[in-house]
């Protein structure tokens, strides 16, 4: 490739310094005289119009023009960058990892258990107390059990990302802050994203049941339903606490693992749209129960689009922790209720369809206008830096990188201002009896 270039770049450059080259400047026919030669007389020209140094000059010049151009070029045409992260295949594995964390968070819980009966002396003489001690446990000191299943969970994610992904990990995922104008964005959506989950919840269970009653061994997946332990923790703990469990480590530990790790591999190999989409289902599929699986697809497809144009990890964990923290606040206020809180799980009771109607509309021009107002990383030539694949990470430290946030039309603000205030107009019109509350907040509480 160079070696062409090299040669029609001095055949050009000859031929348009011969061209630049008066014809003055040829010698003029020179005859030798009849008494030095007595042969017919002839003509003898100058066949070289450029000096010998400056066509050296000319070559060297040449040859670095050449090698440039094929430094430039070299990369577009040969570079290869392997995508990052795992792909589909390990993306399963770490599936299963979540799954085996949880479980190992209870093994520590027991462990701790026996080991305090044992320094005590109160370890029973039978297998039966044993089991009856431990049924009392679970039943007693639930909030510590999910506490200390949680903590194990976030440990072992925290290492996992970081063994996986080894220096640069916060580079990567990016924890760079994010705009507070998003954050409020953010903040009032919560509350049509968790009416709109309780739907796809309903509507997924009532499905399911039938399949259930059809095929009996599929009803032992209605014990992984986790609104009793919900309701039970609400009544006997303190609300903070219960945020602390329920919402800031699910936030973290989750986000890490199908935003941070599994998104990663899967939007570098798949792209944006294919990319989101596994990465939510596997992200339904670890909340065990087929009707919460389907449920959560959609919030895990927001929280998801909303780390890519923030380019914000912080961003995500954000909507994961509203979404969790406003359920068991619900909860906790419904626990307060007997009346209500007996209700809470009735999936027979839907949403009213113009509530449902309100919260969609307001929730596409949300994504509308966050998508016009992503971020960005700027070269010095305009063009939108990316480390050759679809990703979140930051630029390396010390490129001449810049980060920009694209503003949106004015009719934007406007208009979601108009939109959530139809929403809410809807909520109270049509507003839900605490029988259909309990419908939407089944769901939200059961994370």
């Amino acid at each position: 490739m160079q070696g062409c270039l090299s040669h029609t770049f001095r055949k050009l450059i000859y031929t348009m310094a011969a061209s630049e080259n008066p014809s003055s400047e040829q010698s003029e026919p020179v005859f030798d005289s009849p008494g030095e030669n007595e042969g017919p007389q002839t003509e003898n020209f100058q066949s070289d119009p450029i000096s010998e140094d400056s066509k050296k000059t000319m070559d060297d010049l040449l040859n670095e023009a050449v090698q440039v151009a094929g430094a430039e070029e070299a990369p577009r045409l040969t570079r290869t960058v392997r995508p990052p992260g795992p792909g589909l295949f390990e993306s399963i594995f770490w599936l299963i990892g979540v799954i085996l964390a949880h479980f190992a968070g209870m093994i520590v819980f027991l462990f701790g258990f026996f080991a305090l009966l044992m320094a005590t002396n109160q370890l029973p003489d039978t297998s039966a107390e044993m089991r009856e001690q431990l049924t009392g446990l679970t039943e007693t000191h639930t909030l510590e059990l999910a506490g200390v299943e949680q903590g194990v969970f976030v440990f072992i994610v925290i290492a996992a990302v970081a063994l996986r992904f080894g220096k640069g990990v916060l580079s990567k995922l990016n924890l760079q802050p994010f705009a507070v104008s998003t954050g409020f964005l953010l903040l009032i959506c919560v509350l049509p994203l968790s009416m709109l989950s309780g739907e796809f919840y309903r509507i997924a269970y009532g499905i399911w049941t039938g399949f259930a009653e059809q095929i009996p061994w599929l009803q032992q997946f209605d014990k992984m339903q986790t609104m009793e332990i919900v309701k039970d923790m609400a009544e006997k703990s303190s609300l903070w606490a219960l945020v602390l469990v329920i919402a800031v480590c699910p936030a973290i530990g989750e986000e890490l693992v199908f935003r941070g790790a599994i998104g990663r591999g899967l939007l570098a190999r798949w792209g944006l749209i294919p990319g989101i989409l596994i990465t939510s289902v596997m992200f339904g599929i670890v909340h065990m129960h087929p009707a919460h699986a389907i449920a959560v697809i959609p919030l895990g497809m927001f929280m998801h689009f909303v780390y890519v144009v923030t380019k914000s990890f912080w961003a995500p964990v954000l909507v994961h922790f509203l979404n969790n923290a406003f359920a068991v606040t619900v909860a906790k206020m419904m626990s307060q209720f007997p009346e209500n809180a007996a209700k809470l799980g009735d999936e027979s009771q839907s949403v009213h369809p113009l509530i449902t109607l309100a919260a969609v509309a307001f929730l596409i021009v949300v994504c509308l206008y966050l998508w016009k107002t992503r971020v960005r990383y700027i070269k010095p030539n305009g063009g939108e830096w990316t480390p050759g694949y679809l990703s979140n990470e930051k630029p390396p430290a010390g490129a001449p990188i810049t980060m920009e946030r694209s503003t949106a039309a004015a009719g934007f603000y406007p208009g979601l201002a108009v939109l959530f205030v139809n929403f809410l107009a809807m909520m109270y019109l049509f507003g839900m009896e605490p029988e259909a509350e309990a419908g939407f907040l089944h769901f939200i509480t059961a994370f």
